[in-house]
Order: structure tokens, then sequence, then C-alpha cells
């Protein structure tokens, strides 16, 4: 009877982290399109400023009713740079990216953040990249390429940089996330980078108040539901899948949906489908994230793996 009870209470928690997930990938793709739709209203620091905010004011009440203070001054450097490469210096390259890039191609190129957080961490912390790490960084990379050059390198998309570049900068964050672990939990590291980065955009408090006052009300609810959702919403949830699951492939399998989900929310929200380059490139870079996961369980180092597949795209 005890062990019929206890497979069933692991059945029910397994259940639960798979839903969770799913629901946190769900609203990290709804994050690609909203974007798009608040940029019809925002600019790009306008839109950054806002999100930080309101995923600042969602988390430090979190915050307060789990009775957990704020940082002492002398982490001030840390949290400062974790909150600039996390969200403001992310945000704004994201948001530039989001101007000419459909949802899942942008969706696809934040993709390679893990890729990216295992390369630096391979850098500054010396952990060994294998063979099947490298393979599947030049799988990613040639993917790349497939979008950038594909009408020729004449006519390259600027969104593709910019794009990147927030993937760079998430992949920053994650590696500062991992040099704060020990002394803090992911939701103070979150919340505490949030609240960096909106003292770092406020300079845009003005431009955003001009702009809600311009914007009509589906752009600004889109602004609104960026800040709790994909941004403070779906950390609580990816937190809690995790904490349910046995192992984290179980949780971050999911991930996989990301591209997916952005391509059904783009068609019904906004009439969007990518062209023949998203499809072949992303088909390039999907195939390097998963090369990339099945090396983290063959072998990978542990923290790199684990670094990459907890943090991607929370910040999207």
């Amino acid at each position: 009877m005890e062990e019929a009870a206890e497979e069933d209470m692991n059945r029910n928690l397994f259940a639960s982290s798979q839903w969770y997930a799913f629901a946190t990938v769900a609203l990290w793709s709804s994050a690609f399109v909203f974007t798009k739709v608040a940029l019809q209203s925002f600019s790009s620091t306008g839109l950054g400023f806002l999100r930080c905010a309101i995923a600042s004011v969602t988390l430090y009440a979190v915050l307060r009713v789990k009775k957990i203070g704020l940082f002492g001054w002398r982490e001030l450097p840390r949290f400062a740079l974790s909150g600039a490469l996390g969200f403001s210096i992310y945000l704004y390259t994201f948001n530039k990216g989001s101007e000419t890039l459909t949802a899942t191609t942008g969706c696809i190129l934040i993709s390679t953040a893990p890729i990216i957080t295992a390369l630096l961490a391979s850098f500054l912390f010396r952990e060994r990249l294998r063979a099947m790490g490298w393979a599947a960084l030049l799988l990613a990379f040639a993917g790349v390429l497939v979008l950038m050059l594909w009408n020729g390198a004449v006519s390259i998309n600027g969104g593709v940089f910019w794009m990147l570049a927030a993937s760079f900068a998430i992949s920053g964050y994650n590696v500062i996330q991992r040099k704060l672990a020990g002394a803090y939990s992911s939701l103070q590291i979150t919340a505490y980078s949030f609240l960096t980065a909106t003292a770092m955009l406020a300079g845009f408090l003005p431009e955003s108040v001009r702009e809600i006052m311009a914007a009509p009300a589906p752009h600004v609810a889109a602004v609104v539901f960026l800040g709790v959702f994909p941004s403070a919403l779906a950390y609580l949830l990816w937190a809690r899948a995790l904490s349910l699951s046995a192992n984290t492939s179980e949780v971050t399998k999911f991930m996989f949906l990301t591209p997916l989900l952005s391509l059904v929310l783009g068609y019904a929200v906004i009439s969007e489908l990518p062209g023949p380059e998203t499809w072949i490139g992303g088909a390039v870079i999907l195939c390097g994230l998963g090369l990339f996961h099945a090396a983290g369980r063959r072998g990978l180092p542990k923290a790199t793996a684990r670094a990459g597949a907890e943090t991607l795209p929370r910040n999207v």
C-alpha cells in the first residue's frame, strides 16, 4: 500500500512539473509576439524600462510576502552587472531585434543562449567543452549564417545582430548567476537584478510616460502582460517545475517547443509567418541545441549544462 501511494504521489508530482514547465514555455513564447505588438507604440528603451519596472514591482511583492529583504550595499556592483546584462542590455537589444525579425526568428536566435553560456563558461571557468559541445556550437553558428545571409551579404538583416547581442547578454547573466547562486536563491537573484536594471533605465521614465499616454489600450495591455507574465510569473512557474521534477531534463525538454509556440502565437495574434530562411536556419540551430543537450547528458560539465538549461530564455 505504501509503495502504491508513493508511486501515485511521484506520478502526480511528475504531472504537475510537466504542466508548470509547459505553462512557463508558453509564456516565454508569447513574449516574442507581444513585444512586437507593444513596439507599435513604444520605443525599445521605453518598453525595456516599463517591462523591468512592472516585473520589479511584481517580484518585490513576492519578496515581501515571503519576508525576504533586499541585498546589502556591498553586493550592489554584482547585482548591477547582473541587472545590466540580464535585463537592461538584454531587453534593449531584444526589443531592437524584434523590430525587424519575426517572432519565430527571434525566438530561434535567443535559443542559442545555452550554447553561448557553455562557451563563456569554458573560457571563464576553464570548463572543458567536449567534442559534441563544439559540434553543437558550429551547427548553431551555421544556422545563424543561414538567417543572416539568405538574401546575400549585401542585405544582411541587422535584427539578427541585435538578437545575437541579446543572446550574448543573457548568457553573460547566466554566468554571473552561477557566481551569485551560492549566497542567494534564484528568486532573490532575479528580483534584485530586475530592481537594479529598473534603476539603470529610470532615465527613460519621461519617455515611457509620454508613450503610455499616446498608446492605444491594447498596446498598453501588451506591456503590462510582458512585465507580469513572461518576466515575473514565468520565473515562478519555472522554479516550481524544477522543484517538482526528479531531474532537470524532464522540465527543460519543453524548451524545444518555444519556437513552435512562437510560430503558432505569431500567426494567431499578428498574422505573421516566417520565411524559408527561418525554417531552414532554425532547423539547423535547433539541431545544434538538441546536440548540446545530448552532450550535456553524456558528459558536459554538469554546472555548464544546468546553467544553460535552467536559464533559457527566461527574460524574453
